[in-house]
Parts: structure tokens; sequence; C-alpha cells
């Protein structure tokens, strides 16, 4: 398992927390160590992921932030997992341009709920259970319990049991 502790150590120099608080005003500062911890294992597993970004709008500014002081995030991308550079482009432009989106999109078909529960399990294999204060920035995550009544306790028991594979490629991954 990643740590929060080990995602901060690995990934997160101090300039750049002080910059997100700077840019949140409006977000009290441990919500802002909170929304960056989940916005880097997002962008930590990222390489593995396909489709609509699994994320909230809150995670998604985030790491619009973190685009913007392009060094730092090439430094960071250099850093996580894939070693790749983490491209950012929305489905609107995608389609404007012609382009196919890539995964499926949020359609509810097999395929796509196929992806957002391997982004799940892929979640708990790698960094433990979701927490309560964190679950809802995993839009996919809070829809089952919001809309569909799943406690956060059976969500978590059934990303652990197997019955929701994660990539093979993320598991045992860890934090550099």
């Amino acid at each position: 398992m990643i740590t929060d502790e080990q995602l901060r150590e690995a990934f997160l120099p101090p300039a750049m927390l002080s910059y997100f608080e700077q840019k949140l005003p409006e977000v009290p500062p441990g919500e802002v160590l909170v929304r960056v911890e989940e916005t880097l294992k997002f962008l930590n597993m990222a390489t593995h992921l396909s489709g609509d970004i699994p994320v909230t709008r809150e995670i998604d500014d985030v790491w619009h932030l973190w685009i913007l002081e392009t060094r730092a995030y090439f430094e960071l991308c250099d850093a996580l997992h894939g070693r790749t550079y983490i491209h950012h482009m929305s489905n609107v432009y995608a389609r404007a341009a012609g382009q196919d989106a890539g995964a499926p999109g949020d359609d509810g078909s097999d395929a796509w709920l196929g992806h957002q529960v391997a982004a799940l399990a892929a979640y708990v294999a790698n960094y433990g259970d979701f927490a309560p204060d964190r679950v809802r920035y995993w839009r996919f995550a809070a829809s089952l319990i919001d809309e569909r009544g799943m406690s956060l306790d059976r969500l978590n028991a059934w990303l652990r049991g197997g019955q929701a594979a994660a990539p093979a490629a993320l598991n045992g991954s860890a934090a550099r």
C-alpha cells in the first residue's frame, strides 16, 4: 500500500502545496491537502486508466493548476508510476477535433462500468480503502454510495474481495 504520507514525500514539494493553498483560498488547508493527495493517486494510476476521468471537478481543478506550473508538472509526470507526460484533453475538444475520445464515455455500458470498477479496484489495491472524506472525489464510488445506497464499508469490502479486478499493471506499484 502507498500511504498519503509516502505520496506527499515522493511527489509534493512544499512550494507546490503552498501554491495550491494560495490558488484555492476558499478551501481550508487540510482539505487542499486531501484534494492534492487524491489528485496524486489519480495521476499515479492515470497511465493505466482509460475513458472519462473517474474523479470529480475538484480533483480536475487541482490537476489543471498543476499543469499551469509546467516545469513542476513535467517533473511530477516523470516521477509518477508511468514515467510519462500525462496529457489532458477534454472529450468535448476531442470530438470537436474529430478524434475518438478513447474508451467508453459515461453511458452505463458494460465496458464503461468495467473501466469504472477497475479504476476503483486499482485505488483500493494501491492506496487502501476509500476513506469517508475522500470517496466523494471519485465519481463512480460516490454514485454507488449516494445513488445506489451502498455503504462505504460494503464498497471497500467489495473492491477488496476480488470481485472487482484491478489492472494487473497496477497491483503492487509503489510511489518512488
